[in-house]
């Protein structure tokens, strides 16, 4: 028998909170099927489901109780006012990635070119797209099956950039007014305290990196000159815990690169810029 709206959540958020799921999966799913706004959602809690929704809600949750990504069940992410294609060849884009790309966006209004090194799903490299109709981007990534979601999202959204597979620079021997990447940086011993969705369905080659979460850092780091031009800037995001040692390793190999760390919203150092 159908429930109405505000029964079904109820039911789910019951069940969910039993099994020490995050509740809030549910409201996304449901929002995200009907494709309805939080407005829209309250609006319609009386309402009876119909026998489809309900049973398509109850699959849902079933598949949120072993912890699957709310996302990755409906095959969508929100990322800086649109929504993007996400399986899990790709990393569900987080919120604090905005913040890099809205400073990215402001300051490079001036620049010919941009690439978007290790693009995943292409939120970054789409988005800085859309915010910087007259920059040339090139969105890489060493994921076949990444640039595949990638291209979807640019063919949805009407955006055109071009795509490189490429592990870092390897397959890119042009230069760049400006290099954006959320690499890899997660240190392997940090398991333990993951999230267990993050930890069991996100794409590990996204997540994980050797030497403390640093090896992705110090290779792109050595190659980046190389593919700047002058007066060129790279846009990092990186672990909460990592500005010591990004400090450290960018004065070691870049002494030349003027060097700024910014803080996300919640207060924890999340990014840098090194301007060339």
């Amino acid at each position: 028998m159908s429930k109405t709206y505000a029964e079904a959540l109820k039911w789910a958020s019951l069940l969910l909170r039993e099994h020490q799921v995050d509740p809030d999966g549910a409201r996304y799913v449901l929002m995200t099927r009907a494709n309805w706004t939080p407005s829209q959602l309250i609006l319609h809690r009386q309402d009876v489901m119909p026998d489809a929704s309900w049973q398509q809600f109850q699959a849902d949750v079933t598949r949120l109780i072993k912890f699957e990504p709310a996302q990755y069940i409906t095959g969508v992410a929100p990322f800086f006012g649109a929504m993007f294609k996400v399986t899990p060849a790709v990393l569900i884009p987080r919120f604090e990635t905005e913040e890099l790309v809205d400073w990215v966006a402001k300051e490079q209004t001036a620049a010919r070119n941009g690439l978007d090194l290790g693009t995943g799903s292409g939120a970054i490299g789409i988005t800085l797209a859309r915010q910087l109709p007259d920059v040339a981007m090139t969105l890489s990534d060493v994921s076949e099956a990444a640039l595949t979601v990638a291209k979807q999202n640019a063919q949805s959204q009407h955006v055109q950039v071009q795509f490189v597979t490429s592990d870092l620079f390897s397959h890119l021997p042009g230069r760049f007014d400006f290099v954006v990447t959320n690499l890899p940086y997660i240190a392997p011993g940090e398991t333990p305290v993951m999230d267990q969705s993050t930890l069991r369905y996100e794409p590990k080659l996204a997540l994980f990196a050797d030497h403390h979460g640093l090896a992705l850092f110090e290779r792109f780091i050595v190659a980046l000159p190389a593919h700047l031009n002058d007066e060129g800037a790279a846009y990092l995001e990186f672990g909460y815990r990592q500005q010591p040692a990004l400090q450290k390793l960018f004065a070691e190999k870049v002494p030349q690169a003027q060097v700024s760390f910014r803080q996300d919203m919640a207060g924890h150092p999340r990014m840098a810029k090194l301007q060339f």
